[in-house]
């Protein structure tokens, strides 16, 4: 098995339910969890928000009230044991400064 990285993510709708997630990505450069997080942070709105269809993550699949924001906020990231994953953290944080 292989070293991972699961990000974890929340969605917190306008009556603060919130409502949790996480994706897995290889990590091929075996880079450090601190320098994961350090790097997602400076590609997210205000250090802590991502719009979830802007970098692949399915939205849940209902929010609670018709008001609710559209982003998702981001939680942590984690060192995981796992099979091989086609998708790499660091692509995934090129979508966050792309997209986010």
């Amino acid at each position: 098995m292989a070293k991972g990285i699961r990000f974890h993510y929340l969605h917190r709708d306008s009556g603060n339910y919130k409502k949790f997630g996480h994706r897995d990505f290889s990590n091929p450069n075996n880079l450090t969890v601190e320098e994961i997080t350090q790097r997602i942070r400076q590609a997210l709105i205000d250090t802590e928000f991502f719009y979830p269809e802007k970098v692949g993550i399915p939205k849940f699949l209902f929010h609670r009230y018709g008001d609710d924001f559209s982003w998702y906020e981001f939680e942590s990231v984690e060192e995981i044991q796992t099979h091989y994953l086609h998708e790499s953290i660091e692509g995934f944080i090129a979508k966050l400064l792309r997209d986010g």
